[in-house]
């Protein structure tokens, strides 16, 4: 009886005894390992990005040119032969597109005819309720030869019509204000081809997987939204108007073209000098 009692009594000693054991084989195992691999830091050793391959990204964005070209002829502003092209799509509802609006005016300003500026409607319908129409207003405005009077009406008193349940009655307001025929812009308005000019702009943005506004294309790159500042945009114009200049420059010849005429005179010369030599000789 006492021997079962003292083998009772050391069973708990010996559990003990084997956690205890456990642990410290356990503690020994993770220390060894994160001695192994330790964690590093990335503060001394930033993510490498992938180079972005801009050139393919150019090549996309013109293989979508083809097959979506957008409302024809496109609402453009500067030479159609210019070598930069910067191509906006914007949603007049937008207070973001209203603020770059001021900002395409003054690049535009700056570059005159040296640059093609193409603007593109993308009205974001699930959250603008007014888009849309704001859109086919400038359109219809379009139609009469005054989209860009239009377009600066529309960005201008964005405030006022964004959120008003009588939104139409103020784009006429503002036709009747820039001069239009308002009955014929009233037709306009509620007639296909100023819907389907829309329409091409908004097919264009989805087959470019343009996400929102307002979104701007430099020679077909996309420019990131914080770079859309009228200097960072001066940067990457400036930057495509001297690519186009070095490539349209004709290579210099390395070796001085010879003038016929010259060449005979300067043979005679020769001639002469070589009779005058033998002379001094004899």
């Amino acid at each position: 009886m006492s021997n079962t009692k003292n083998n009772n009594s050391n069973l708990p000693v010996a559990i003990i005894g084997l956690v205890l054991v456990a642990a410290l084989v356990g503690g020994w195992w993770f220390y060894s390992n994160s001695k192994a691999s330790p964690v590093k830091s990335n503060t001394n050793s930033p993510i490498k990005k992938q180079p972005i391959d801009e050139e393919a990204r150019r090549q996309a964005y013109n293989e979508v040119a083809t097959k979506s070209p957008g409302a024809q002829p496109a609402n453009m502003l500067g030479s159609p032969n210019a070598t930069v092209t910067i191509e906006e799509f914007a949603d007049f509802q937008c207070p973001t597109c209203a603020s770059v609006h001021s900002k395409m005016k003054e690049i535009n300003a700056l570059y005159s005819g040296r640059i093609k500026f193409i603007y593109r409607n993308f009205p974001l319908t699930q959250v603008h309720k007014n888009a849309y129409d704001a859109a086919v207003a400038a359109e219809a405005a379009g139609m009469q030869g005054k989209f860009w009077v239009m377009q600066d009406q529309l960005f201008s008193n964005q405030k006022a019509w964004s959120d008003s349940q009588e939104a139409r009655k103020m784009f006429e307001e503002y036709a009747q204000k820039i001069g239009l025929d308002v009955a014929r812009f009233q037709n306009d308005m509620l007639g296909l081809p100023a819907k389907t000019r829309v329409d091409a702009d908004l097919q264009r943005a989805r087959a470019l997987n343009v996400s929102g506004t307002p979104t701007v294309y430099i020679n077909g790159r996309e420019v990131p939204f914080e770079q859309t500042g009228v200097e960072m945009m001066r940067q990457v114009i400036d930057a495509e108007l001297q690519k186009s200049n070095n490539q349209s420059q004709p290579i210099q010849p390395t070796s001085q073209t010879v003038n016929p005429a010259n060449q005979s005179v300067s043979a005679a010369s020769n001639s002469q000098n070589s009779v005058g030599n033998s002379k001094d000789k004899k």
